[in-house]
């Protein structure tokens, strides 16, 4: 069959197709949404018709559009567009402050949410007399501060009030009420504590939903996004992203993790069944919900973790005890991996990360090792002894958030695990070594307000911070080259969403889904990625953001 006219060809460029058999061309022809020619500018012009839009690129770089593979997508939205902003370097004085504007005096009933708040206003959290100071600022209005992990909020009394918090409320199972002396919630609640809390707050109305939906696929394209993975997916948000798909506005490929576990989410028995049953008729053609979530620990700005050894600012306090036992975990995978379904589990430290492991060993045993792939989220504490367990049990490192560089969350870290032991995480270089399928991601919206993969490439390049807000590199020897970098954010993804075949590259036959960058990623200081503008953004050929 002859080559169709191209609708669109771009020329005149530096094409960085991320395809090992044609790695880079000047020019590249689309039809039908698809990348049908990719070469130099005598091959390609040769599909060239009278209608066809020629697009000079003007030397500029062109390449697969970016895939975040772990994300809080619509969370992170409604979050952006409805809640109080403050910045994780915050003390718990500022914050004060920007409750205290937030709020409605003489008791208002319209909660007021704020995130991310970090370690410099948590420290004072657990002092006593915080809980007073928020309430005096809040004038009987409920208010929920939420930790930059998400694994942590403090409320004020109304807020406790309202979700039935009070000195008789036991812990729940994987969480804490933080209590005084006397017994006396403090509003500290962590991981599961929190859970009557947020399960109180007045929930968005679905036009609001909405909306914050279709604003997130718009802002992922404005970055040169055009795949993402949602780390832990409700039936409600898969409803949300079907519709835009019908319509033909979710100008990305989407993968769900669904939130099936009782380790995340609230649902029922039957109501987790159900939405496991219905997981593909709910997904549009760019959709797929083959995936689902499971929280094993919790993060070590909190001491949830579950490490091997005991936290340095704690020695000795009890190990963190996991949501799951050995036996439950490997039960519960294997129970997903009999129904094709890959796991992600939320595993940071490197107790919870061996169990992930041994977990996994034993389901190939009995399942067969033709099963699918699954995933450790974050698993930075890594112990060097299971790098090569990844690879031989065909488990994903989810690489997330960007905390591989110095910044204020990875300096807290460091504070609590302590200094030498600090120095060995995420080694990506070894990792990588080790022939392990790895990805990189944002795991928006924690540590940062924005999502900015272009600043978490510059990290992993140079293990500095961007931003030059914070001094030195973490662990320059585990720096990875641009080369290594761009498929952890594309091709890899790709295929850990079982969308290798068809976006990822940029080869024919393939998706054109596609981004213009303001400069070369290959040829430029590295520090100076971080700076990176997209210029334009395609899916499935079609202009979705910019232009030239």
């Amino acid at each position: 069959m002859p080559d169709p006219v191209a609708e669109t060809i771009l020329h005149n460029g530096v094409i960085r197709t991320m395809d090992e058999a044609n790695p880079v061309a000047e020019a590249l022809a689309v039809a039908g949404g698809k990348v049908v020619k990719v070469g130099n500018w005598t091959e390609v012009q040769t599909l060239r018709g009278e209608e066809t839009n020629l697009i000079d690129l003007g030397g500029r770089m062109l390449m697969p559009g970016l895939i975040d593979f772990h994300v809080h997508l619509l969370s992170s939205m409604i979050a952006r567009l409805h809640t109080t902003a403050l910045d994780t370097a915050d003390d718990f004085d500022a914050i004060l402050h920007k409750i205290g504007a937030a709020c409605t005096r003489g008791g208002g009933r319209d909660w007021v949410v704020a995130n991310s708040y970090g370690a410099l206003a948590l420290r004072r959290m657990r002092e006593p007399g915080a809980l007073a100071a928020l309430d005096a600022v809040s004038g009987g209005q409920p208010v929920v501060l939420q930790h930059l992990s998400g694994h942590g909020h403090f409320a004020n009394s109304a807020a406790l009030q309202i979700a039935g918090i009070n000195a008789a409320t036991p812990n729940p199972p994987d969480g804490e009420i933080v209590k005084d002396a006397s017994g006396q919630p403090t509003g500290l609640l962590v991981e599961s504590g929190a859970w009557a809390v947020t399960a109180a707050i007045p929930d968005l109305s679905a036009a609001g939903k909405a909306e914050a939906a279709r604003a997130s696929i718009a802002y992922l394209n404005s970055l040169g996004i055009t795949g993402f993975a949602d780390a832990a997916a409700s039936l409600e948000m898969l409803e949300f992203y079907r519709t835009l798909d019908d319509a033909g506005a979710l100008t990305c490929w989407a993968a769900f993790h669904l939130a099936l576990s009782p380790t995340c989410s609230n649902y029922s028995a039957d109501e987790a069944q159900s939405m496991r049953e219905r997981r593909r008729e709910l997904c549009g053609p760019h959709m797929n919900a083959d995936f689902a979530k499971i929280f094993l620990d919790g993060v070590p700005s909190l001491r949830t973790a579950a490490m091997l050894a005991p936290y340095a600012s704690a020695p000795d306090e009890a190990p963190v005890a996991t949501s799951l036992t050995l036996d439950e975990l490997t039960v519960a995978i294997a129970d997903f991996d009999r129904d094709g379904i890959g796991v992600k589990v939320h595993a940071v430290g490197d107790r919870a990360i061996r169990m992930v492991l041994d977990a996994v060993e034993k389901v190939r045993c009995r399942n067969g090792r033709g099963g699918p792939q699954h995933q450790i989220a974050h698993g930075q504490f890594i112990a060097v002894v299971d790098i090569p367990r990844l690879a031989e049990l065909n488990v994903l490192h989810d690489m997330c958030p960007p905390l591989w560089h110095p910044n204020s969350a990875s300096r807290t870290h460091e504070a609590m695990v302590g200094t030498e032991r600090y120095a060995t995480v995420w080694p990506v270089r070894d990792i990588l070594a080790s022939g392990a399928a790895v990805v990189a991601a944002s795991d928006w919206r924690t540590i940062a307000p924005d999502l900015d993969p272009w600043e978490a490439m510059c990290g992993l390049v140079t293990r500095r911070d961007p931003t030059g807000r914070h001094e030195g590199a973490h662990a320059p020897d585990q720096a990875v080259s641009v080369a290594e970098v761009l498929p952890l954010y594309t091709t890899n993804p790709a295929a850990a969403m079982r969308l290798g075949h068809r976006t990822g590259r940029l080869a024919p036959g393939l998706s054109a889904d596609m981004i213009m960058l303001d400069r070369d990623l290959m040829t430029i200081d590295p520090l100076a990625i971080a700076q990176t503008k997209v210029l334009a953004t395609w899916f499935e050929g079609r202009l979705v953001h910019g232009g030239i």
